[in-house]
């Protein structure tokens, strides 16, 4: 059965005219950490012409090399778990809290799926709510129901790539499921490039780089100068 599984998905990626590399099991475990702190470096700002910025999801070629590259690669920028969303079918799994998740944000199509439980609880010692959090003891079996094909193809998400993310990705893949990426940078990444309905919030001057070696702050600049970037720049993601 799962050869006959697995035998339609390949067909069904070549109909679409994905890669069959994309359907080849993931990085194990210890991948997932090695990859998304090597990928972990401080914020840096590239200048470039317009006319030569970094290909976005949208992009052909850019397709290719994505599909090419994951899930083997094992950590995704942005702008690659863009395209394997729209492109290969992967499902963002949002695996923070839920208080988390409404208190911030989600993307668009997301599932939550929380890794642990959180709530304000009142600490009459300092005189206001802390957060409290807790083991979501049935994080795999309320995966396993949502997706019950181990070959279903997930991105991970957390706030920024590494608080749940890291967890989440080695819990499931010994829990059997063998198509995961991580996002590189989390929600709080994400939502430095797309707003709450999908849509891409620079064009023209900016435009998000998604090889560089920074968080998804990094920008590819026309020569305007910094202080024209648009308000998202400044954003402060809340911590939990």
């Amino acid at each position: 059965m799962a050869a006959t599984c697995r035998a339609t998905r390949i067909m069904t990626a070549a109909v679409h005219g994905q890669r069959a590399a994309s359907l080849r099991p993931a990085a194990k475990s210890g991948a997932f950490r090695a990859a998304a702190l090597r990928q972990r470096a401080p914020r840096r700002h590239v200048a470039a012409a317009a006319s030569a910025m970094i290909p976005e999801w949208t992009d052909p070629e850019f397709t290719d090399m994505v599909m090419d590259s994951f899930p083997e690669k094992a950590i995704a920028t942005v702008e690659e778990a863009r395209c394997l969303i729209e492109k290969a079918g992967y499902v963002y799994l949002d695996v923070r809290p839920e208080l988390e998740r409404d208190a911030v944000g989600k993307a668009k199509g997301s599932i939550n799926i929380p890794i642990c439980n959180a709530k304000w609880v009142w600490n009459a010692e300092e005189g206001k709510k802390k957060m409290q959090k807790e083991d979501n003891e049935l994080f795999i079996q309320q995966v396993e129901k949502r997706f019950p094909d181990k070959e279903t193809y997930l991105i991970i998400g957390c706030s920024d790539g590494l608080t749940y993310s890291i967890d989440a990705l080695e819990m499931l893949d010994e829990a059997g499921y063998y198509n995961l990426v991580g996002l590189r940078g989390g929600f709080n990444s994400w939502f430095r490039v797309f707003d709450n309905k999908g849509g891409r919030r620079r064009s023209g001057e900016y435009a998000e780089s998604y090889n560089h070696d920074g968080d998804s702050c990094g920008i590819h600049s026309s020569g305007a100068g910094f202080d024209r970037v648009d308000a998202i720049e400044k954003w402060v993601p809340p911590t939990y």
